[in-house]
């Protein structure tokens, strides 16, 4: 599973890179803030973790600008941590959101559960059998 990182503070960047690698998790490091969705591209990506407050433009246009070209999931991980911040990302197209300083196993299941939520064969097609009705008139 390959996670995109988007996160402008390098030690952030790589305590997360770390922390995800140890986990089995392959990680790529995005740092042309200016150019996010060219270089997500590049990328067969599983997931984002998206910081809000980046150069250039704040992680809600990017996430934004990402969910056109691709249908990844996104989990803002920031250190804003206001309610209105938390729907806007939700507004946007994030599917979770967590806060600065992160408790590890917090965030590795909220990773661990949006990884499983957006495999499509964790799901079965769901059919709904039509039966026809016969009528029966007795006289």
């Amino acid at each position: 599973m390959r996670i995109a990182i988007i996160e402008d503070d390098e030690i952030t960047r790589l305590e997360l890179s770390k922390l995800l690698n140890t986990q089995g998790y392959e990680t790529v490091l995005l740092t042309d803030f200016g150019n996010l969705t060219d270089e997500l591209k590049q990328y067969s990506i599983e997931l984002v973790l998206l910081d809000i407050n980046l150069p250039y433009e704040n992680g809600y246009e990017v996430c934004r600008k990402i969910k056109q070209v691709m249908p990844v999931p996104i989990i803002f991980v920031t250190s804003r941590d206001t309610n209105a911040d938390e729907l806007k990302s939700i507004q946007v197209g994030g599917i979770d959101f967590i806060t600065k300083p992160y408790d590890t196993l917090i965030l590795l299941e909220k990773i661990k559960r949006a990884l499983q939520l957006s495999n499509p064969n964790n799901f079965r097609e769901l059919v709904k059998k039509i039966v026809p009705l016969i009528y029966i008139y007795l006289f």
